[in-house]
């Protein structure tokens, strides 16, 4: 079973990578993008929040399905809608709204290869190594994010944005032979859901309880950060590399690679933070993390002038805990509600989590556009790291309750 199962988890970690390789291809060229088509930082903001909509839509739909259909078939068609709208944006977006429907329905596949394949991994394993497992897989969602960032902005450094989206778009279309050959997963016993069923209609009808439902109000104020500080990080650090004298493409290219750079060590702590999770509990190791995060990105929008080193310290601080707690709210959630609800459950979770995560980025570049400038960028950084503080709030009311004692086997 533990040979089968990191087998499953290693063959559907690659598949999300390769899914994700054109997902933030976009993020990586917006400087590029706005001065072809003559858009701004709010318009540059929806087309973001698209990609954000297209999963939130798809996952309500495809993660109650998994309840009664093999969750493999769900991840293999994504896949190939996903890849299928990424070379088509690089084909023929030429403005905002062809833009927008583009990204719409490539984020509409990743969700649903992301969460029906983190579904079958947690589906393998018992509640007390399950956030090693989910913290693996997780980390090639933000490996898959860092490589995106890295080869797109290098291509275009070389080439055109369209062209370097539309390599990347055919690489990922990868994914789709890879997950047919995902093997049929075998459920260990006490491997889904809490101990004991929840009732149906559960916290304001919604499907979970109320200290369920605090796990996701701390995971979409983690969402709310993570992909407020994702989105724009390139496009700030470009902004400071042309402030200091760097033509557009370099100064585009160089902050692609350096976001890249980033977010690819973010890889390395979430699956850290799963483990780590599984020894000291969910909600301990959540809070630590999601504070320091909260800090480094309250600061991090302040730092354009300030020295290299500054600046590059607490971004990297800030992309290393601002994605390692990943994997912990979305095994929390695996661990407080019965599997036969799971399903809709996780669809509550991703509902909430990337309705913040479409929001975020929008309302980042409305403020750029508002207040502008230098302090323009540290307004609406800091409104990411103020929001994310809600996070250890909910977790120090849920530890104050016996259900937090469903998680980790009692670890909270």
């Amino acid at each position: 079973m533990k040979a089968r199962g990191w087998l499953i988890v290693a063959e559907l970690s690659a598949v999300l990578a390769l899914v994700l390789l054109p997902g933030s291809s976009f993020l990586a060229v917006v400087p590029m993008v706005e001065r072809d088509w003559g858009i701004s930082h709010s318009q540059s903001g929806l087309i973001m929040a698209a990609y954000q909509a297209g999963y939130i839509l798809s996952v309500l739909v495809l993660l109650p399905l998994t309840d009664r259909v093999d969750a493999r078939y769900v991840v293999t068609a994504s896949a190939g809608v996903s890849a299928g709208a990424s070379l088509l944006f690089a084909l023929s977006a030429r403005g905002l709204f062809s833009a927008m429907v583009l990204r719409a329905v490539a984020g509409a596949g990743l969700g649903g290869v992301y969460m029906p394949g983190l579904r079958l991994v947690s589906e393998q394993y018992r509640s007390s190594g399950r956030g090693r497992a989910v913290g693996v897989y997780v980390a090639a969602f933000v490996l898959g994010n860092g490589l995106s960032f890295g080869a797109t902005g290098s291509l275009a450094a070389v080439t055109t944005w369209r062209a370097a989206c539309l390599v990347v778009a055919a690489v990922s279309a990868l994914a789709v032979g890879l997950a047919t050959l995902v093997p049929r997963g075998r459920r260990p016993e006490g491997a889904t859901g809490a101990l004991g069923r929840r009732t149906a209609s559960g916290w304001l009808g919604l499907g979970v309880d109320w200290p369920t439902m605090l796990v996701i109000i701390a995971y979409s104020a983690h969402m709310w950060e993570m992909y407020g500080l994702r989105s724009w990080m390139a496009p700030y650090v470009n902004s400071v590399l042309a402030a200091q004298g760097q033509s557009g493409p370099t100064a585009a290219s160089r902050a692609a690679l350096l976001t890249s750079a980033s977010v690819l060590l973010g890889a390395a702590a979430t699956g850290a933070a799963g483990w780590f999770s599984d020894r000291w509990g969910r909600t301990a190791t959540a809070s630590v993390i999601m504070v320091a995060s909260a800090a480094a990105t309250l600061a991090f929008g302040w730092l354009a002038a300030a020295p290299a080193g500054a600046l590059l310290g607490v971004g990297l601080l800030s992309s290393l805990t601002v994605n390692a707690d990943s994997p912990i709210f979305s095994t929390g959630v695996t661990e407080m509600v019965d599997s036969s609800t799971l399903g809709r459950a996780m669809a509550v979770q991703t509902f909430l989590g990337y309705a913040a995560a479409t929001a975020s980025p929008a309302l980042f570049g409305w403020i750029l556009d508002a207040v502008g400038g230098r302090v323009g960028w540290g307004v609406a950084f800091s409104s990411m790291g103020v929001v994310a503080l809600a996070g250890p709030l909910a977790l120090w009311q849920l530890r104050r309750m016996a259900a937090s004692r469903r998680m980790c086997q009692g670890r909270r």
